[in-house]
């Protein structure tokens, strides 16, 4: 979960007790193995801006925390485009696993990655003849991503199949809708909530369920499957529109942050009966909605457990168009269950498989509501 973009000023979190001040690190060194290089090296030297970007991305990994990192210039200015939600690229949710393996979540429904037979699961090898293992996650990205009517070639590594098979696939431009909803039979209002990083996406859902609601919805399914978070406050507010005054989050930290979030009484959805969908590619904000419904007992989660990223980053633009992205904090859910590694585990479990002919999941939470079981 990410707090909104920060230019620096933003709430100062007190840092742990350090021993050392970075200012007095001694990069006369660093400046003298590199000179060395530059005249004795036998072969090609990166760009200065090569060695600074590897450097920080190297230090950072002595955190050991793979959510607090660099993002390039060129690839934060993509991701900063994305937000307005227009994309162009081959039309797929993918995640970094924990082995470092570029992965598809899934490709999205009537999109390129869909019609070239990706499949959930499938391991991005390589990109162009790129070894992936060479680059950053977020690298990956940019490289698959590119303008429309460009090919990109992707090397995929796939359970059950022994050889890795390449997919060369056309990019096109597609928005990405943060909110899709529509009325099901016997009255039950369906809302899915792609992703919390539209800082509007509370507005959306609001508007979504006021819609459904005048149309006569006497329930709710909240489809949070395969959305991957995004903003605290979006998750906050979001949760808070199914919530009466009660916990929602529990954030701390280990320089003594210990804030809890509420919700307030007064919102559209807080008496209507509720099912939210869940699975292994719901993340952060998604688990926060989630786990704040559960632990108030507000509804009922199906489906599987969730991607498990318990921890908020402060997004902060660089003075060259790079961003850092830093935790600052871990969240908690209302009944104060660990959520980072763990995940939310839903009441009733549904495992799905990607091609399965009906949405069982779905097909499940309609039961539920018409028979309360």
């Amino acid at each position: 979960t990410e707090e909104a973009p920060s230019d620096g000023e933003s709430e100062s979190i007190e840092p742990a007790p350090r021993l050392e001040d970075v200012e007095d690190i001694d990069f006369d060194l660093f400046l003298e193995a590199w000179t060395l290089i530059e005249e004795q090296f036998d072969g090609k030297v990166p760009s200065n801006e090569e060695i600074l970007f590897s450097a920080i991305e190297g230090s950072l990994e002595t955190l050991g925390d793979e959510n607090t990192r660099f993002v390039r210039p060129d690839v934060a200015a993509r991701m900063r485009e994305d937000a307005g939600g227009s994309v162009e690229g081959i039309g797929a949710f993918v995640r970094e696993t924990d082995d470092g393996l570029f992965e598809i979540v899934r490709p999205i429904a009537g999109q390129p990655a869909e019609a070239a037979g990706l499949l959930p699961g499938d391991i991005v090898l390589a990109v162009d003849g790129e070894l992936t293992e060479n680059y950053s996650f977020d690298e990956i990205i940019l490289r698959v991503r590119g303008p429309r009517g460009t090919d990109v070639t992707l090397t995929i590594l796939r359970e059950g199949v022994e050889e890795p098979i390449d997919f060369t696939i056309t990019r096109v431009r597609f928005e990405l809708a943060t909110v899709e909803f529509e009325m099901l039979e016997g009255n039950i209002a369906y809302i899915k909530l792609a992703t919390f990083l539209d800082p509007t996406a509370t507005e959306k859902v609001a508007e979504a369920l006021q819609t459904l609601l005048d149309q006569g919805a006497e329930s709710v399914i909240f489809d949070l499957r395969d959305d991957p978070g995004g903003f605290l406050n979006q998750s906050i507010s979001v949760a808070d529109l199914f919530l009466p005054d009660s916990v929602v989050l529990l954030e701390r930290n280990n320089a003594g942050l210990d804030r809890v979030f509420r919700a307030d009484d007064g919102d559209l959805g807080e008496e209507v009966p509720l099912v939210v969908l869940i699975n292994g590619g719901s993340a952060s904000a998604s688990e926060i909605v989630a786990g704040a419904i559960q632990d108030n007992d507000r509804g009922v989660l199906i489906g599987e457990v969730t991607f498990g990223k318990g921890s908020v980053q402060n997004i902060f633009e660089l003075s060259d168009g790079s961003e850092m992205r830093v935790t600052i904090a871990r969240f908690y859910s209302p009944d104060n269950n660990i959520i980072h590694g763990v995940g939310i585990t839903p009441d009733i479990i549904v495992e799905m498989a990607f091609d399965a002919e009906e949405d069982i999941q779905l097909l499940r939470a309609i039961e539920y509501l018409q028979t309360g079981e």
